[in-house]
Protein backbone atom coordinates (compact mmCIF):
# COMPACT_ATOMS: atom_id res chain seq x y z
CA UNK A 1 0.00 0.00 0.00
CA UNK A 2 2.76 2.41 1.04
CA UNK A 3 4.85 1.09 -2.22
CA UNK A 4 1.59 2.39 -4.68
CA UNK A 5 0.75 5.97 -2.22
CA UNK A 6 4.62 6.42 -3.22
CA UNK A 7 3.97 6.08 -6.92
CA UNK A 8 0.93 8.48 -6.59
CA UNK A 9 2.98 10.88 -5.42
CA UNK A 10 5.16 11.06 -7.85
CA UNK A 11 2.78 10.93 -10.79
CA UNK A 12 0.94 13.55 -9.29
CA UNK A 13 4.45 16.09 -8.68
CA UNK A 14 5.23 15.56 -12.19
CA UNK A 15 1.94 16.40 -13.41
CA UNK A 16 2.08 19.47 -11.26
CA UNK A 17 5.08 19.93 -13.14
CA UNK A 18 4.36 20.17 -16.30
CA UNK A 19 3.16 23.67 -17.22
CA UNK A 20 6.36 24.78 -15.50
CA UNK A 21 8.66 22.47 -17.92
CA UNK A 22 6.60 23.40 -21.20
CA UNK A 23 6.57 27.04 -19.94
CA UNK A 24 10.62 26.51 -19.87
CA UNK A 25 10.81 25.78 -23.61
CA UNK A 26 9.50 29.09 -24.03
CA UNK A 27 11.76 31.37 -22.43
CA UNK A 28 12.14 34.90 -24.49
CA UNK A 29 14.97 34.86 -26.98
CA UNK A 30 17.60 37.25 -26.92
CA UNK A 31 16.19 40.65 -27.05
CA UNK A 32 12.50 40.13 -26.00
CA UNK A 33 10.87 42.23 -23.40
CA UNK A 34 10.13 40.29 -20.04
CA UNK A 35 6.38 39.91 -19.18
CA UNK A 36 4.33 38.39 -16.87
CA UNK A 37 3.59 36.29 -19.65
CA UNK A 38 6.38 33.82 -21.14
CA UNK A 39 7.65 35.02 -24.77
CA UNK A 40 7.34 32.35 -27.33
CA UNK A 41 9.95 32.04 -29.65
CA UNK A 42 9.42 32.16 -33.52
CA UNK A 43 9.66 28.45 -35.13
CA UNK A 44 12.46 28.10 -38.38
CA UNK A 45 10.19 27.26 -40.92
CA UNK A 46 13.25 27.62 -43.66
CA UNK A 47 12.89 23.98 -44.68
CA UNK A 48 9.70 25.34 -46.69
CA UNK A 49 11.22 27.88 -48.62
CA UNK A 50 11.47 26.62 -52.46
CA UNK A 51 13.87 28.42 -54.99
CA UNK A 52 13.52 29.44 -58.46
CA UNK A 53 16.42 28.65 -59.30
CA UNK A 54 16.81 29.90 -62.94
CA UNK A 55 20.95 29.87 -63.40
CA UNK A 56 21.65 29.34 -60.13
CA UNK A 57 22.45 25.66 -59.30
CA UNK A 58 21.83 24.23 -55.41
CA UNK A 59 20.65 28.07 -54.53
CA UNK A 60 18.57 26.31 -51.79
CA UNK A 61 21.42 24.32 -50.23
CA UNK A 62 23.10 27.38 -50.44
CA UNK A 63 21.48 30.49 -48.79
CA UNK A 64 19.20 27.91 -46.65
CA UNK A 65 21.90 25.91 -45.08
CA UNK A 66 25.62 26.32 -46.03
CA UNK A 67 27.43 28.90 -43.60
CA UNK A 68 27.75 32.25 -44.21
CA UNK A 69 30.97 32.22 -46.19
CA UNK A 70 28.93 31.01 -49.08
CA UNK A 71 27.34 33.85 -50.76
CA UNK A 72 25.26 33.64 -53.95
CA UNK A 73 25.86 36.70 -56.11
CA UNK A 74 23.09 37.99 -58.89
CA UNK A 75 23.98 39.95 -61.74
CA UNK A 76 22.59 43.93 -62.19
CA UNK A 77 18.74 43.74 -61.85
CA UNK A 78 18.48 40.13 -62.03
CA UNK A 79 15.36 38.68 -59.76
CA UNK A 80 14.65 35.60 -58.18
CA UNK A 81 11.33 34.00 -56.52
CA UNK A 82 11.06 31.85 -53.37
CA UNK A 83 7.68 30.23 -52.15
CA UNK A 84 6.42 27.70 -49.34
CA UNK A 85 3.57 25.47 -48.95
CA UNK A 86 0.28 27.42 -48.09
CA UNK A 87 0.00 25.98 -44.53
CA UNK A 88 2.91 27.04 -43.57
CA UNK A 89 2.77 30.19 -40.94
CA UNK A 90 5.57 31.99 -42.51
CA UNK A 91 5.84 35.72 -40.39
CA UNK A 92 9.19 36.96 -40.57
CA UNK A 93 11.21 36.67 -43.94
CA UNK A 94 14.95 37.60 -42.73
CA UNK A 95 17.92 38.03 -44.90
CA UNK A 96 21.75 38.28 -44.35
CA UNK A 97 23.44 39.99 -47.22
CA UNK A 98 26.84 39.70 -47.50
CA UNK A 99 27.09 43.02 -49.40
CA UNK A 100 24.70 45.74 -48.14
CA UNK A 101 22.06 46.50 -50.59
CA UNK A 102 21.93 49.94 -52.23
CA UNK A 103 17.91 49.64 -53.98
CA UNK A 104 16.88 45.96 -53.48
CA UNK A 105 13.16 45.55 -53.97
CA UNK A 106 11.27 42.79 -52.23
CA UNK A 107 7.69 41.92 -53.54
CA UNK A 108 5.02 39.97 -52.09
CA UNK A 109 2.21 38.42 -54.31
CA UNK A 110 -0.42 36.09 -52.64
CA UNK A 111 -1.16 32.77 -54.10
CA UNK A 112 -3.53 34.67 -56.89
CA UNK A 113 -0.28 36.54 -58.08
CA UNK A 114 -1.06 39.79 -57.07
CA UNK A 115 0.85 42.09 -55.84
CA UNK A 116 0.57 42.81 -51.50
CA UNK A 117 3.65 44.95 -50.85
CA UNK A 118 6.81 45.90 -52.65
CA UNK A 119 9.41 47.35 -50.18
CA UNK A 120 12.90 48.74 -50.70
CA UNK A 121 15.70 47.15 -48.59
CA UNK A 122 17.11 49.50 -46.19
CA UNK A 123 21.20 49.85 -46.68
CA UNK A 124 21.55 47.18 -43.53
CA UNK A 125 23.42 44.24 -43.91
CA UNK A 126 20.27 42.37 -42.35
CA UNK A 127 16.47 42.53 -43.61
CA UNK A 128 13.92 41.82 -40.96
CA UNK A 129 10.43 41.94 -43.31
CA UNK A 130 7.73 41.49 -41.46
CA UNK A 131 5.28 39.44 -44.46
CA UNK A 132 1.43 40.46 -45.12
CA UNK A 133 -0.78 37.69 -44.28
CA UNK A 134 -1.78 36.45 -47.11
CA UNK A 135 1.94 36.06 -48.61
CA UNK A 136 2.45 32.83 -50.90
CA UNK A 137 5.70 34.28 -52.59
CA UNK A 138 8.00 36.71 -52.82
CA UNK A 139 10.32 37.91 -55.46
CA UNK A 140 13.83 39.55 -55.07
CA UNK A 141 14.69 42.03 -57.58
CA UNK A 142 18.63 43.34 -57.53
CA UNK A 143 19.49 46.81 -57.76
CA UNK A 144 22.89 48.25 -60.44
CA UNK A 145 24.83 46.13 -58.28
CA UNK A 146 22.88 43.03 -58.41
CA UNK A 147 22.96 41.40 -54.82
CA UNK A 148 24.88 39.39 -52.68
CA UNK A 149 22.84 37.43 -50.32
CA UNK A 150 24.73 34.77 -47.51
CA UNK A 151 21.41 33.30 -46.25
CA UNK A 152 17.45 33.37 -46.14
CA UNK A 153 15.43 32.36 -43.40
CA UNK A 154 11.47 31.85 -42.81
CA UNK A 155 10.25 32.29 -39.16
CA UNK A 156 6.69 31.68 -37.60
CA UNK A 157 5.67 34.67 -35.51
CA UNK A 158 7.33 35.21 -32.54
CA UNK A 159 10.68 36.31 -31.15
CA UNK A 160 13.47 35.61 -33.56
CA UNK A 161 16.84 33.92 -32.49
CA UNK A 162 20.36 35.36 -32.78
CA UNK A 163 21.15 37.59 -35.01
CA UNK A 164 17.51 38.95 -35.82
CA UNK A 165 18.06 41.23 -32.71
CA UNK A 166 15.30 43.74 -32.37
CA UNK A 167 17.18 46.41 -32.82
CA UNK A 168 16.76 50.36 -31.63
CA UNK A 169 17.90 52.61 -34.63
CA UNK A 170 20.40 55.92 -34.44
CA UNK A 171 18.85 59.16 -34.78
CA UNK A 172 21.56 61.39 -35.08
CA UNK A 173 22.40 61.61 -31.71
CA UNK A 174 24.32 59.66 -29.60
CA UNK A 175 25.95 59.86 -26.23
CA UNK A 176 28.65 57.43 -26.82
CA UNK A 177 30.32 55.64 -29.71
CA UNK A 178 33.02 52.94 -29.80
CA UNK A 179 34.80 52.81 -32.59
CA UNK A 180 36.79 48.72 -32.96
CA UNK A 181 39.47 48.01 -35.73
CA UNK A 182 37.98 44.54 -36.07
CA UNK A 183 35.15 42.18 -35.23
CA UNK A 184 36.05 41.54 -31.23
CA UNK A 185 38.68 44.10 -30.60
CA UNK A 186 35.39 45.96 -28.93
CA UNK A 187 35.08 42.81 -26.50
CA UNK A 188 38.25 42.03 -25.39
CA UNK A 189 40.06 45.96 -25.11
CA UNK A 190 36.50 48.01 -25.15
CA UNK A 191 34.18 45.55 -23.17
CA UNK A 192 33.68 47.69 -20.19
CA UNK A 193 32.20 50.36 -22.19
CA UNK A 194 28.21 48.85 -23.07
CA UNK A 195 27.93 46.85 -20.13
CA UNK A 196 29.09 49.75 -17.90
CA UNK A 197 27.52 53.00 -19.64
CA UNK A 198 25.07 51.31 -21.58
CA UNK A 199 23.04 49.16 -19.47
CA UNK A 200 24.02 49.92 -16.10
CA UNK A 201 24.04 53.73 -16.47
CA UNK A 202 21.70 53.94 -19.11
CA UNK A 203 23.24 56.29 -21.63
CA UNK A 204 22.84 55.88 -25.49
CA UNK A 205 25.33 54.76 -27.63
CA UNK A 206 26.78 51.54 -30.06
CA UNK A 207 29.97 50.12 -31.40
CA UNK A 208 31.20 50.99 -34.97
CA UNK A 209 33.38 48.76 -36.69
CA UNK A 210 36.19 49.66 -39.01
CA UNK A 211 36.76 46.60 -41.16
CA UNK A 212 34.18 43.61 -41.97
CA UNK A 213 36.33 40.65 -42.12
CA UNK A 214 33.74 38.57 -43.70
CA UNK A 215 30.10 37.71 -43.26
CA UNK A 216 30.61 35.11 -40.54
CA UNK A 217 32.76 37.37 -38.52
CA UNK A 218 30.19 40.41 -38.96
CA UNK A 219 27.57 37.81 -37.70
CA UNK A 220 29.76 37.49 -34.57
CA UNK A 221 30.18 41.01 -33.97
CA UNK A 222 26.49 41.70 -33.98
CA UNK A 223 25.95 38.60 -31.80
CA UNK A 224 29.02 39.89 -28.96
CA UNK A 225 27.64 43.31 -29.17
CA UNK A 226 24.06 41.98 -27.54
CA UNK A 227 25.86 39.97 -25.23
CA UNK A 228 27.59 42.78 -23.90
CA UNK A 229 23.97 44.97 -23.92
CA UNK A 230 24.45 47.46 -27.05
CA UNK A 231 21.07 47.79 -27.50
CA UNK A 232 21.38 50.51 -31.06
CA UNK A 233 22.14 49.01 -34.32
CA UNK A 234 26.30 48.37 -34.82
CA UNK A 235 27.72 50.36 -37.75
CA UNK A 236 30.09 49.29 -40.14
CA UNK A 237 32.54 51.28 -42.39
CA UNK A 238 33.26 47.98 -44.63
CA UNK A 239 37.29 48.23 -44.74
CA UNK A 240 38.56 45.51 -45.84
CA UNK A 241 40.57 43.50 -42.78
CA UNK A 242 44.29 43.16 -44.46
CA UNK A 243 47.11 41.08 -42.33
CA UNK A 244 50.33 42.90 -42.32
CA UNK A 245 52.06 40.10 -44.54
CA UNK A 246 49.77 40.94 -47.54
CA UNK A 247 49.49 44.72 -47.35
CA UNK A 248 51.27 44.78 -50.75
CA UNK A 249 49.61 42.24 -52.76
CA UNK A 250 46.44 43.79 -51.29
CA UNK A 251 46.79 46.79 -53.19
CA UNK A 252 46.12 48.51 -49.68
CA UNK A 253 44.01 50.91 -49.34
CA UNK A 254 43.69 51.50 -45.52
CA UNK A 255 45.39 54.56 -45.35
CA UNK A 256 45.14 57.13 -43.16
CA UNK A 257 43.52 59.59 -45.04
CA UNK A 258 40.68 57.38 -46.10
CA UNK A 259 39.83 55.76 -42.89
CA UNK A 260 40.05 59.52 -41.27
CA UNK A 261 37.27 60.86 -43.95
CA UNK A 262 35.39 57.74 -43.18
CA UNK A 263 35.25 58.69 -39.19
CA UNK A 264 34.51 61.80 -39.93
CA UNK A 265 31.86 61.42 -41.57
CA UNK A 266 30.17 58.64 -39.32
CA UNK A 267 31.31 61.33 -36.07
CA UNK A 268 28.62 63.80 -38.13
CA UNK A 269 25.92 61.95 -39.24
CA UNK A 270 25.78 59.64 -35.44
CA UNK A 271 27.46 62.44 -33.32
CA UNK A 272 28.57 61.15 -30.61
CA UNK A 273 29.53 63.26 -27.25
CA UNK A 274 31.85 60.67 -26.31
CA UNK A 275 34.19 58.15 -28.17
CA UNK A 276 36.10 55.34 -27.14
CA UNK A 277 39.04 53.48 -29.95
CA UNK A 278 41.80 51.53 -29.51
CA UNK A 279 45.22 51.46 -28.51
CA UNK A 280 47.69 54.13 -29.66
CA UNK A 281 50.35 51.08 -30.12
CA UNK A 282 47.80 48.49 -31.80
CA UNK A 283 47.87 47.24 -28.51
CA UNK A 284 49.80 43.66 -29.35
CA UNK A 285 51.36 46.19 -32.25
CA UNK A 286 48.41 45.74 -35.02
CA UNK A 287 48.87 47.70 -38.28
CA UNK A 288 45.48 48.30 -38.45
CA UNK A 289 44.65 49.01 -34.62
CA UNK A 290 47.44 51.87 -34.52
CA UNK A 291 46.17 53.64 -38.16
CA UNK A 292 42.83 53.46 -36.42
CA UNK A 293 43.09 54.99 -33.56
CA UNK A 294 45.38 57.43 -34.74
CA UNK A 295 42.39 57.94 -37.44
CA UNK A 296 40.18 58.52 -34.77
CA UNK A 297 41.83 61.01 -32.60
CA UNK A 298 42.49 63.10 -35.83
CA UNK A 299 38.35 62.46 -37.07
CA UNK A 300 37.42 63.88 -33.75
CA UNK A 301 39.24 67.31 -34.27
CA UNK A 302 38.12 67.31 -38.21
CA UNK A 303 34.46 66.51 -37.34
CA UNK A 304 33.99 70.25 -35.66
CA UNK A 305 36.14 71.99 -38.74
CA UNK A 306 33.57 73.10 -41.56
CA UNK A 307 36.27 73.36 -44.40
CA UNK A 308 37.31 69.65 -43.72
CA UNK A 309 34.81 67.56 -46.24
CA UNK A 310 32.18 70.08 -47.07
CA UNK A 311 30.28 67.34 -48.60
CA UNK A 312 29.27 65.61 -45.14
CA UNK A 313 28.98 69.20 -43.68
CA UNK A 314 26.32 69.50 -46.01
CA UNK A 315 24.38 66.64 -45.41
CA UNK A 316 24.80 66.38 -41.39
CA UNK A 317 26.26 69.90 -40.52
CA UNK A 318 30.23 70.05 -38.59
CA UNK A 319 29.89 68.20 -35.07
CA UNK A 320 32.00 68.93 -31.74
CA UNK A 321 32.78 65.41 -30.06
CA UNK A 322 33.51 66.55 -26.56
CA UNK A 323 35.87 63.78 -25.65
CA UNK A 324 38.27 61.60 -26.96
CA UNK A 325 39.49 58.24 -25.01
CA UNK A 326 42.33 55.99 -25.98
CA UNK A 327 42.93 52.47 -24.86
CA UNK A 328 45.64 52.33 -22.42
CA UNK A 329 45.93 56.31 -22.73
CA UNK A 330 48.15 57.86 -20.18
CA UNK A 331 47.05 61.02 -19.98
CA UNK A 332 44.05 62.04 -17.90
CA UNK A 333 43.03 58.30 -16.95
CA UNK A 334 39.86 56.82 -16.86
CA UNK A 335 39.64 53.06 -15.08
CA UNK A 336 36.60 51.17 -15.41
CA UNK A 337 35.59 49.30 -12.62
CA UNK A 338 34.78 45.38 -14.59
CA UNK A 339 34.85 43.20 -11.19
CA UNK A 340 31.72 44.88 -9.51
CA UNK A 341 28.34 43.24 -10.35
CA UNK A 342 26.20 45.15 -12.18
CA UNK A 343 22.54 44.68 -11.81
CA UNK A 344 21.16 45.56 -15.65
CA UNK A 345 23.00 42.28 -15.83
CA UNK A 346 21.78 39.93 -13.77
CA UNK A 347 24.74 40.69 -11.42
CA UNK A 348 27.33 39.79 -13.78
CA UNK A 349 30.82 41.34 -13.59
CA UNK A 350 31.70 42.79 -17.21
CA UNK A 351 34.78 40.22 -17.32
CA UNK A 352 31.80 37.54 -17.10
CA UNK A 353 29.62 39.34 -19.52
CA UNK A 354 32.62 39.69 -21.66
CA UNK A 355 33.96 36.77 -21.79
CA UNK A 356 30.32 35.48 -22.70
CA UNK A 357 30.17 38.13 -25.58
CA UNK A 358 33.43 36.85 -26.93
CA UNK A 359 32.09 33.32 -26.76
CA UNK A 360 29.82 34.24 -29.99
CA UNK A 361 32.78 35.08 -32.04
CA UNK A 362 33.00 31.11 -32.53
CA UNK A 363 36.02 31.93 -35.34
CA UNK A 364 38.51 33.67 -33.14
CA UNK A 365 38.35 30.55 -30.51
CA UNK A 366 41.81 29.57 -31.01
CA UNK A 367 43.51 30.22 -27.93
CA UNK A 368 45.25 33.21 -29.43
CA UNK A 369 43.32 36.15 -28.17
CA UNK A 370 41.08 36.37 -24.81
CA UNK A 371 39.43 38.93 -22.89
CA UNK A 372 41.84 41.11 -21.05
CA UNK A 373 41.16 41.02 -17.30
CA UNK A 374 43.11 43.61 -15.19
CA UNK A 375 46.35 41.32 -14.81
CA UNK A 376 46.86 40.65 -18.74
CA UNK A 377 49.17 42.50 -20.98
CA UNK A 378 46.08 44.97 -22.34
CA UNK A 379 43.62 45.29 -19.40
CA UNK A 380 40.31 46.30 -20.96
CA UNK A 381 39.41 48.59 -17.96
CA UNK A 382 42.45 51.38 -18.46
CA UNK A 383 41.83 54.60 -20.57
CA UNK A 384 42.85 58.04 -20.98
CA UNK A 385 41.16 61.26 -22.96
CA UNK A 386 43.62 61.71 -25.52
CA UNK A 387 41.67 64.47 -27.01
CA UNK A 388 38.72 66.54 -25.62
CA UNK A 389 37.04 70.22 -25.65
CA UNK A 390 35.76 69.79 -21.89
CA UNK A 391 38.33 68.91 -19.07
CA UNK A 392 38.51 64.96 -18.29
CA UNK A 393 37.30 64.63 -14.94
CA UNK A 394 37.07 61.37 -12.95
CA UNK A 395 34.27 59.75 -15.43
CA UNK A 396 33.88 59.73 -19.13
CA UNK A 397 30.69 61.73 -18.79
CA UNK A 398 32.68 64.66 -16.31
CA UNK A 399 31.92 68.29 -17.96
CA UNK A 400 29.29 67.23 -20.28
CA UNK A 401 26.34 69.35 -20.65
CA UNK A 402 23.68 67.01 -19.59
CA UNK A 403 20.94 69.05 -21.68
CA UNK A 404 23.05 67.43 -24.49
CA UNK A 405 22.57 64.27 -23.65
CA UNK A 406 19.73 61.70 -25.65
CA UNK A 407 17.78 61.47 -23.08
CA UNK A 408 17.56 65.00 -22.35
CA UNK A 409 17.40 65.68 -26.12
CA UNK A 410 13.71 63.11 -26.39
CA UNK A 411 12.10 65.43 -23.73
CA UNK A 412 12.32 68.06 -26.54
CA UNK A 413 11.01 68.68 -29.78
CA UNK A 414 14.26 67.63 -31.17
CA UNK A 415 14.18 64.67 -33.55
Amino acid sequence: MRRRINWCLLVLAILLALPWLSYADKEPAAGAESDTSPAIKAENLSFSIKFDYSDHYDIGKKLLYDSLSKPETFSPYERFSIWWNPNVPGHWLCVQWNVVPEDVRILQYDRNDMLLAETCVEEKYDTVLELEADTGRVVFVGDRRGMEVARIALFSEGILPEPFYPWKETFGHLDYLVISTHPDDDVIFMGGIAPIYGMERGYTGTIAYVTNPGRLRLCEAVKGAWTMGVRYRPLFLGFRDVPSDRIRQSGNKFVPEAVTLAIVRMLRQERPLVVFTQDLNGEYGHWQHKVVSASVVEACKLAADESYDPASVAAYGAWEVKKCYLHLYQDNPLILDVNTPLASMEGKTVIEIDKEAFLKHNTQQNGRYWVQTDWDAYPLCKFGMAYGTVEAGEDAFDNIDPALLVSALLQTDTP
